[in-house]
């Protein structure tokens, strides 16, 4: 057997080990989907919140027709850790006035959260890419309520 031969052959078969583990998860999917929809529902909460807001409004102002770009991260101090709060590289959260990007943009809303108990302390500033922080006290907290976020007290 060529060398060819063999290499098409090994494609194929990884090609097909591939196919039949992406085709037995689709529970898997379906969680990912709900988690990234919570998550969605959760940002939507604190861009009303009146500073986020604030911040959306005037970013908007700027730039005309397209919606503002909100970069979104989760803070977990505890292991010293930021990463994205959503999961792969377009989320699909959004409306008429925010679009949530992965990648950092020359302006855009960048929002901080922290697990807390009952829900998530929120920090939102407006930055780019070389000026990411979060320093002081956060802005608020939400906290879930039925199926709904809302103002949570304790700050």
């Amino acid at each position: 057997m060529s060398r060819f031969h063999r290499t098409a052959w090994a494609a194929l078969g990884l090609g097909l080990l591939g196919s039949t583990g992406c085709a037995h998860n689709p529970a898997r999917v379906a969680v990912t989907h709900e988690a990234e929809a919570q998550k969605c529902l959760l940002l939507q909460s604190v861009l009303k919140k009146p500073t986020p807001a604030q911040l959306v409004r005037e970013l908007a102002s700027e730039r005309r027709e397209e919606p503002t770009p909100v970069v979104v991260f989760g803070l977990r101090p505890e292991e010293s850790m930021l990463e994205r709060f959503f999961a792969g590289d377009e989320p699909l959260c959004g409306d008429g006035t925010f679009k949530v990007v992965q990648e950092n943009v020359l302006d855009a809303v960048v929002v901080y959260l922290q697990e807390v108990q009952d829900g998530y302390a929120y920090d939102a500033r407006r930055a780019g890419p070389e000026e990411l922080s979060l320093e002081g006290k956060p802005q608020g907290l939400v906290k879930r309520e039925g199926s709904a976020w809302v103002t949570a007290s304790g700050l």
